[in-house]
This record gives C-alpha cells, sequence and structure tokens, in this order.
C-alpha cells in the first residue's frame, strides 16, 4: 500500500476562520490576501473525481488530507465519505485555546466522524506553546483514543506577520513526549531547518515519527541542503541507519490540491517511480521492506488504515 501521509483539504470555511483569527491588522491581512487567494485556488482544483484521478495516476492507495490551521472537521469528514477507501481525514483541534473551544471533546467527536489523527498543528502561527500544560487534556484524550498527532516545527515557512520563530524548534516538544510516551507525534517537513535536533529527539524518543516531504518534492530545495551543504542523500541514510530508522519515516508531499492540477503539477511530476524520495531509496539500496514501511506501511499501521 503506498499513503501519501501529507495532503490538505482546504474549505471557504475555513478561510473565513483563517483570516479572522491570524490577519489582525491591515499589514498582515494586506499579507495574508495573497495567501489566501491560493488557497481559494485549491478548494476550486479540489473535488473527489479530481483526487482519484490524480491519485491513480501517480500510483497512490490512500491520500491523508489535514485541515489545520484554517479547516473545519465536518467539511474533511464529508469529502471523505465519498471516497472513504482513498481519502483519509485528519482533525483539525484548538490548541491555542483549548478550553475555551471544548478542544477535549472535539476530539471526541473527531474520532467519532471517522478522522484518523490530528493536524498539522501550527505554533509558529497564533502563537502557541505546546508545552503549554492547557494542552495536556487533549493530548491525553488523544493518547487514549489512538489519534496520532502531525506537527509542524520545522522553519520559517508563512508569511512573517503571524510567525514567532520561538515556537519552531522540535525540541520545544520533549516535556510532551515524555508525559505522553504513547501518543505518536509525527514531525511534518522532516524537522526542516532543525532536521539535527529532530534526528536527536527520535533517538531519544520513541514516539517521535517523520514525514519527509521535504526530501519528496522535485521542484523545492532540501532546506538543509545549501548553508550547511548537507545533501538529501546523506539526511535520509541517517535517519534510516537509527533504531527502528525505517520503521518511523513516513512518504507525503504536502500538497494542497489533487497532483495534476495547476497549482501542484510543477511539484508531483510522472509517476511515484519519479518522485525524488523513491529515486533516493533506490540509491540507498534499501531492501524491499524497508522502502515499502516508508511509502505506506508505517502510515498503514499509525493511522489504522
Amino acid at each position: 500500500m503506498i499513503v501519501d501521509c501529507h495532503g490538505h483539504y482546504n474549505s471557504q470555511k475555513g478561510f473565513t476562520y483563517y483570516a479572522k483569527r491570524y490577519a489582525t491588522d491591515e499589514w498582515a491581512k494586506r499579507i495574508c490576501t495573497p495567501f489566501i487567494q491560493a488557497l481559494t485556488r485549491a478548494a476550486e482544483a479540489t473535488s473527489a473525481q479530481a483526487w482519484i484521478e490524480s491519485l491513480d495516476r501517480y500510483g497512490v492507495d490512500k491520500v491523508l488530507l489535514q485541515t489545520a490551521p484554517f479547516g473545519d472537521n465536518d467539511a474533511v469528514a464529508e469529502f471523505v465519505s465519498k471516497a472513504p477507501d482513498r481519502f483519509v481525514g485528519i482533525a483539525n483541534i484548538d490548541f491555542i485555546d483549548p478550553e475555551g473551544s471544548n478542544s477535549v471533546k472535539e476530539v471526541e467527536r473527531a474520532k467519532d466522524l471517522g478522522l484518523k489523527g490530528i493536524g498539522e498543528l501550527y505554533p509558529p502561527i497564533g502563537p502557541w506553546d505546546p508545552a503549554d500544560k492547557k494542552c495536556f487534556p487533549v493530548y491525553e484524550k488523544a493518547q487514549e483514543l489512538g489519534l496520532p498527532i502531525m506537527i509542524h516545527l520545522c522553519s520559517e515557512s508563512f508569511p512573517a506577520p503571524y510567525v514567532n520563530l520561538r515556537y519552531n524548534d522540535p525540541y520545544m516538544l520533549d516535556t510532551v513526549l515524555r508525559n505522553f510516551p504513547d501518543l505518536i507525534f509525527i514531525f511534518c517537513h522532516m524537522g526542516g531547518d532543525y532536521v539535527h535536533h529532530l534526528y536527536v529527539l527520535m533517538k531519544a524518543r520513541m514516539n517521535v515519527y517523520a514525514e519527509i516531504s521535504s526530501i519528496s518534492w522535485g521542484g523545492v530545495p532540501s532546506p538543509y541542503h545549501g548553508f550547511f551543504n548537507i545533501s538529501r542523500k546523506s539526511v535520509l541514510e541517517k535517519f534510516i541507519g537509527m533504531r527502528l530508522g525505517s520503521q518511523r519515516l513516513l512518504w507525503g508531499t504536502d500538497v494542497q490540491a489533487p497532483y495534476n492540477s495547476d497549482m501542484e503539477k510543477d511539484n508531483v511530476q510522472g509517476t511515484i517511480k519519479d518522485n525524488p524520495l523513491v529515486k533516493l531509496m533506490e540509491e540507498l539500496n534499501l531492501n524491499e521492506e524497508d522502502k515499502a514501511n516508508i511509502l505506506g506501511e508505517n502510515a498503514k499501521k499509525l493511522f489504522k488504515l
């Protein structure tokens, strides 16, 4: 089974919430406008049929559709219901104001809706501290229900007005990892600029996994390939070499719309065989089990697909 564990689903309701929550002054509104316009184009390019055709053409069995921080759970659950054998819904949960938003109950409701995890969380926007104890009841409920959490702690990758770099480092989550050892956290983009910190965390904490879209795109430079002159190949080799390495990496693309849409066609080209990650795995002479783990078996186990 091949699973893209980092797709997105966008809805107009989510944009409205997003604009009110994050674009709080005129400067921020001006910066956010083109971003919201891009998300609108993604929503317009998204349909169940377009996604299915795109998955078939590329050679992918299932795609995880994340909604946070600007989605709503009812919308993604409804979309997933159109092709439950191909789409996997991931819940948007409010960690900025978990008490005021009844986030613990929303985790329970998300489970009832058939959503398989939580994410993608973005502490740098808001911003919010993922180790704040006000979030602990939400983590406890997610752990109880077996819902993995996907989190974006990696780099300055959003327009500056609402990004706080202080909340970007994967090390910020270590208190949570130790307090909730059975709660799985999947770090998106392989930690990005903090890939070295993620590597240390994964060596120390067995409930840490990495989603590796940062080395899965052909048109996007690796965040750690320039300044430190570290290649994608050497990074992948390093992570696979750690304890249970290939069992803790998940392939993803971070697409906002179907692969063959105008938004994504330059990023996701050809078929799965043309994917830069797949080519890297061939260069490293990985065995079939390791390749299968990364491309889908790990996601299958974590999200109970």
